[in-house]
């Protein structure tokens, strides 16, 4: 972890998971100014999920034939290509907003599961094995800063540029994150960036001919370990009924999550006719109650479980979702706002600690990696619904109804885990804080 090369590369990192949430700020807010429809803003929150969820899998594949290196390097470059043509492109054909910023989140999402995938399999092949828990804490932290700091810097850019130009920042900072890519080509790899296939040793940079008998064997291999995987962690995870419920109980806090983060724009502009800075500064409060309900992890710990964290964490996002859907006036909405998305993070702690105590170690990857694609699911389910609904009804129906739905979902599946789950118990692991609003 001493290593310049190293440094300079996760410093190009942190900008590029920046970009990345400035992005995902910027967009819905781009759509809604422009268009007015909040069925336009949830059906770009649908193209923006979709897309990340459904490559995970071929991320891995890419990742394992091409190398990560190649990979993370070519999906950054292809990001900021995306935002700096579509900025150009908006300021040309400004009557084709939703179309030109709905098929770049769509690229942009696939290149996120690209570089994610591609990071997670390229840092341990250049930091030894003494220094991984280190470098997975430093990548946990990358992550998790830049979920509250992004949107909290592109509300504050709006103070003085318009939700267009943020692109530019997303640009500019997936670029330097591909520039980031050949600082490390003065690091050897501690193992090759491309496995070997099963006809012989491969080259650490060059992939195999793509028409060659040897690839086609290798891909086919890689497929059928991809399904293969696929079918364990689905057999392990329906084996055990407290995954089941960790998961069922995730997926309603991400629809609410989802919901939330499809409207706040428009809620905020269009339903309650506050300015667009306005939206900006509720999204910075946010983000700092975000940190300082993590921060005071600790010191609730001294009194409660984790497991009562999580319960707590749940109900009060229910009862956020509630508010949202009730509010006559702003500042009970920003209320609503606060809880349902601020006390995720606490909740996200209580999942993540639980189950791995119900995974065995040598599984772990392939059951969290399904249990993430189920856990997120409903976040473009949240997408689509604003966007069959938004406009026919008024979307804080929606968050009534997922507040009501949350309700069942403690008494059926949060509430009985008390008698089982680890966390609940006096002595568990201390959990590693996670500051990102949306749980997997």
């Amino acid at each position: 972890m001493g290593s310049w090369q190293l440094r300079v590369f996760l410093a190009a990192r942190v900008l590029s998971t920046l970009g990345d949430q400035v992005l995902q700020f910027a967009v819905p807010l781009i759509i809604y100014t422009a268009t007015g429809s909040v069925s336009l803003a949830g059906f770009a929150f649908l193209v923006e999920w979709l897309p990340r969820l459904s490559s995970l899998p071929l991320a891995g594949v890419l990742s394992d034939r091409f190398g990560g290196r190649r990979v993370y390097a070519a999906s950054d470059s292809v990001r900021a290509v995306a935002c700096l043509l579509t900025v150009l492109a908006l300021g040309r054909w400004p009557g084709h907003t939703f179309g030109l910023t709905a098929t770049l989140m769509a690229l942009c999402a696939f290149c996120y599961a690209q570089t994610f995938i591609a990071l997670e399999s390229t840092i341990p092949q250049l930091v030894p094995k003494e220094d991984l828990p280190k470098a997975q804490g430093v990548l946990q932290i990358i992550n998790s800063g830049s979920g509250v700091f992004g949107p909290a810097a592109g509300g504050l850019m709006l103070l003085w540029v318009s939700p267009t130009q943020l692109l530019w920042v997303s640009g500019v900072a997936f670029a330097v994150g591909a520039c980031g890519v050949p600082a490390l080509r003065g690091l050897s790899p501690l193992t090759p960036d491309v496995p070997a296939s099963t006809d012989g040793p491969a080259s650490a940079d060059v992939p195999a001919a793509a028409d060659s008998p040897g690839a086609a064997r290798t891909a086919d291999v890689v497929r059928r370990s991809v399904l293969g995987d696929l079918r364990v962690g689905v057999r392990s995870l329906a084996a055990a009924p407290i995954l089941l419920s960790l998961v069922g109980l995730t997926m309603v806090a991400n629809l609410m999550v989802g919901f939330a983060m499809a409207t706040g724009a428009a809620l905020t502009i269009g339903r309650f006719h506050q300015h667009d800075t306005v939206f900006a500064t509720l999204q910075i409060t946010v983000g700092v109650f975000s940190v300082g309900t993590l921060l005071l992890l600790s010191r609730l710990r001294r009194h409660l479980s984790i497991y009562r964290i999580g319960v707590l964490s749940f109900l009060l996002s229910a009862v956020g979702a509630a508010l949202i859907g009730v509010a006559p006036l702003f500042a009970l909405y920003v209320l609503g706002y606060g809880l349902c998305l601020g006390m995720t993070g606490l909740f996200n702690v209580f999942i993540r600690v639980e189950r791995l105590h119900w995974i065995a170690p040598a599984e772990r990857g392939r059951v969290i990696s399904l249990i993430v694609l189920l856990n997120q699911s409903t976040l473009p389910l949240a997408g689509g619904l604003v966007a069959l609904i938004g406009g026919r009804v008024s979307v804080q129906w929606l968050f009534l109804a997922v507040a009501a739905l949350a309700w069942p979902a403690y008494a059926l599946l949060l509430r009985p885990l008390r008698t089982q789950a680890m966390t609940a118990r006096p002595a568990d692991p201390a959990p590693v804080a996670v500051a990102v609003p949306v749980a997997s």
